[in-house]
């Protein structure tokens, strides 16, 4: 199964001083994190970015979990969003078989 783009803001309960996901609420369903398989940092600037300074830089943290159904998702918290509000976001399900 190719990994499934979804890019949709989601509630996460999280842990420890570097907020790491516990567990998150998807279509209504809520995912028990049982692992954090990877975990990276995104610092980049997005395509077409006019200008590059710290204000149009990308300041996610991202992780790859997998959840108490066995499922594996990848998970960001975007911390520089225009409402200057921290968001969480599911960026897409991938094959456990593939892990």
């Amino acid at each position: 199964m190719p990994p499934q783009f979804i890019s949709e803001q989601i509630r996460v309960a999280t842990d420890g001083e570097i907020k790491q996901p516990v567990s998150f609420v998807w279509k209504g369903t809520e995912y028990q994190v049982t692992e954090i398989l990877l975990s990276w940092f995104d610092w980049g600037f997005p395509p077409g970015a006019s200008q590059r300074d710290w204000r149009t830089r990308r300041h996610r943290n991202y992780y790859r979990v997998r959840t108490n159904t066995g499922e594996l998702f990848e998970l960001y918290l975007d911390r520089a969003t225009p409402s200057g509000n921290s968001e969480w976001f599911l960026y897409q399900r991938l094959d456990p078989e593939k892990s």
